[in-house]
C-alpha cells in the first residue's frame, strides 16, 4: 500500500472512530484555522501500526478562538494554559496550538499560532516525530527527513542543540532503538553520550524504561545502546549487558504475564542478574539463609537509581534471589522444599512469577518441570493454605502459645507433607509436649 493511501485509509478510520472529529475539522477550518495531525501518530501511521494517542495542532486561530469551537462538542478544558493544550471530555485527543520553547532543562514555553511548520517541528526531539498530515488535503508535511529516516531505521534529531537541552530525551531515544529496531545516528549519539543525566527524576527515568520493557520486541537494542554511550553504567555501577543477557531479556519479551507489572519485574530481574549475588557465589550453601537479608536488600538498593515503587523492588529483589540461589544449585527440589519457598515468597511473589523469570534465565527444561510440580501442588498463585488454625488448638493454649503452635503445626505440615488434620493436630501436640 502506497504511503498517501495508508494515511487516508487511517485518517477515514481515525474519523470514523472518533465522535465529532469530522465536525470539529470543519469548524475550524470554516473560523480560517488548519489541522495538522502531528507527533507519534504520523510515524505509527507511516509504520502501519496502530494508533493509541492523537495530537491535533492547529494553526490560525488563537486559543481563544479554539476552545469557543470545541466547547461546541463538550466540555473543553485546558490541560495546562502555557502548553496550549485542550481537550474536550469524552475524546480521547488533545487539540493543541504550535509552540516554541526557551532553552534550558525547565523551559519557557509559548504558543504562537502564527509560526512556521519549520519552527513547530524543530522542537521535536526526532525527525521521526516531526512529521505532520494536514487534514484538509491529507498531504504529509516532512520538513526534516522523518519519512527518510523511517525506511532506513535511523533516528536522527531536527536540531542537536535543541535536542541537548533535555538530558530525558536520551531515554526516550533508548526505547525508541527497542521498540523500532532502529540505529541511530553517530552525532546524535555523541551528543547523547556526554548529556549530564543528573538533574533527571528516577521518575521519569523509571517511564521510559517501562515503554521500552512493555512496548519493545527487542528491548534489549535500547539497553545495548544505552550502555554503548556510557549511561547505563551511570545509572547501575557493575551492570554489564553481554551478548547471552541480551537474548534472555529479549525472550522475556514475548513471554505471556498476568499483568504489566508481572513483565517489568521480570526485565530488571534479568538485568540485576548479571550484578551478582555474593552470598550465592562466595559462601557455603548453609549460610544462604543468614545473608539472605542483607543481600535482597543490596539488590534492592542497586534498583534505587531507577524506581522508587517499593512494592516492586521488593519482588525484584526476591526473584533476583531465590532464582540466583536455583540456577546456581541445581538439582530436584523436593515437594517440601518447593512448598517452602513458596511460603517465604509470599506474599509479595507468587511461585508462578519467579518461575517466568527462570523461563528465561534458567533451563527451560527443568523451569517447566518446577511448574508442573508447582501446579500439581496447587502452589503456583499462593502457598499451601495451613490445615490447622488457632480455633483448633483453644483447649490446649492461649495467647503467644497459641500462636505458636499454630507456626509448628504448619512447620509440621509441610516438613513432613502432611495431609490429613487430625494426624496432623496429633503430630502437633506430641511435638508440644
Amino acid at each position: 500500500m502506497k504511503h498517501s493511501n495508508v494515511i487516508s485509509w487511517y485518517l477515514f478510520k481515525i474519523i470514523q472512530k472518533n465522535h465529532f472529529v469530522k465536525d470539529i475539522l470543519y469548524s475550524i477550518k470554516h473560523a480560517g484555522g488548519k489541522v495538522l495531525l502531528v507527533g507519534g501518530s504520523v510515524r505509527d501511521i507511516l509504520l502501519q501500526r496502530s494508533i493509541k494517542d492523537l495530537d491535533f495542532e492547529v494553526y490560525g486561530l488563537c486559543l481563544e478562538q479554539l476552545q469557543t469551537i470545541l466547547s461546541a462538542y463538550g466540555l473543553a478544558s485546558l490541560q495546562g494554559k502555557s502548553f496550549g493544550v485542550l481537550r474536550v471530555h469524552g475524546l480521547d485527543i488533545d487539540w493543541s496550538l504550535p509552540r516554541k520553547d526557551s532553552s534550558g532543562r525547565h523551559p519557557i514555553v509559548a504558543y504562537d499560532p502564527f509560526m512556521t511548520y519549520q519552527q513547530a517541528f524543530i522542537r521535536r526531539d526526532l525527525t521521526i516525530n516531526a512529521m505532520g498530515i494536514d487534514m484538509q488535503t491529507y498531504d504529509l508535511i516532512d520538513l526534516y527527513g522523518g519519512q527518510d529516516d523511517l525506511e532506513h531505521k535511523v533516528l536522527r534529531s531536527p536540531d542537536l542543540s535543541f535536542f541537548s537541552q533535555d538530558p530525558l530525551r536520551l531515554f526516550r531515544v533508548m526505547q525508541f532503538v527497542g521498540r523500532f529496531e532502529m540505529k541511530v545516528d553517530p552525532a546524535l549519539s555523541a551528543v547523547c553520550s556526554v548529556m549530564n543525566i543528573g538533574d533527571i527524576s528516577v521518575e521519569r527515568i523509571e517511564q521510559e524504561f517501562t515503554k521500552l520493557f512493555l512496548l519493545s520486541q527487542r528491548p534489549s537494542q535500547g539497553l545495548l545502546w544505552l550502555q554503548e554511550i556510557g549511561v547505563l553504567q551511570k545509572i547501575m555501577p557493575g551492570l554489564t549487558i553481554d551478548n547471552d543477557c541480551a537474548q534472555k531479556i529479549d525472550a522475556a519479551a514475548v513471554q505471556v504475564y498476568g499483568s504489566d507489572d508481572e513483565k517489568i519485574c521480570v526485565f530488571w530481574a534479568m538485568m540485576l542478574f548479571q550484578l551478582g549475588i555474593p552470598s550465592i557465589n562466595n559462601r557455603d550453601h548453609g549460610v544462604l539463609q543468614k545473608a539472605m537479608s542483607h543481600d535482597i536488600l543490596a539488590i534492592m538498593q542497586a534498583m534505587h537509581n531507577v524506581s522508587r515503587h517499593k512494592d516492586m523492588i521488593k519482588k525484584v529483589a526476591l526473584l533476583v534471589f531465590y532464582g540466583t540461589m536455583m540456577i546456581k544449585y541445581k538439582k530436584i527440589i523436593t515437594d517440601c522444599q518447593l512448598q517452602w519457598l513458596a511460603v517465604w515468597l509470599a506474599p509479595a511473589l507468587s511461585l508462578r512469577l519467579l518461575i517466568l523469570y527462570l523461563r528465561c534465565n534458567h533451563d527451560l527444561e527443568q523451569a517447566q518441570a518446577i511448574y508442573d510440580q508447582a501446579d500439581q501442588l496447587a502452589i503456583c498463585d499462593a502457598p499451601c493454605p495451613p490445615l490447622l488454625t488457632g480455633k483448633d488448638f483453644l483447649d490446649h493454649a492461649a495467647g503467644v502459645q497459641l500462636g505458636q503452635l499454630v507456626q509448628r503445626a504448619y512447620q509440621v505440615q509441610l516438613d513432613e507433607q502432611v495431609t490429613d488434620a487430625h494426624v496432623l493436630k496429633i503430630k502437633t501436640l506430641a511435638r508440644h509436649d
